[in-house]
């Protein structure tokens, strides 16, 4: 029973290899004629102050957006802070529960 498990075991890694190696073909022949075709293309390489410009207002949009934090941000950490407390009261003893059972685990192992 073993020799058939892993003779249909190693014929499907063998399928599936020919099907890979088939695919990776056709895909380097499609990578070669896009390779072939590209020879023609110029290429503008973008200057270093073009980057630098464009880094710097993408730095200035973000910062734009940000704002100073008001009330309503300041009442919602704290609620979030009440939130988060309570489950850690509620949810302690499973917690506790899973921490002991994976310690069982590696004691074991």
């Amino acid at each position: 029973m073993l020799e058939v498990l892993i003779g249909v075991g190693l014929g499907i890694l063998g399928v599936a290899n020919a099907a890979l190696w088939f695919k990776l073909s056709e895909c380097h022949a499609a990578l070669t004629t896009l390779i072939s075709r590209t020879h023609d293309l110029k290429l503008e390489v973008p200057s270093l102050d073009d980057v630098k410009d464009e880094i710097n207002d993408t730095l200035q949009e973000f910062m734009q957006g940000l704002h100073v934090p008001n009330a309503g941000d300041h009442l919602m950490g704290a609620a979030s802070m009440a939130i988060q407390m309570w489950a850690q009261k509620k949810f302690a003893p499973q917690f506790e529960n899973i921490n002991n059972q994976l310690e069982n685990v590696e004691q074991f192992a």
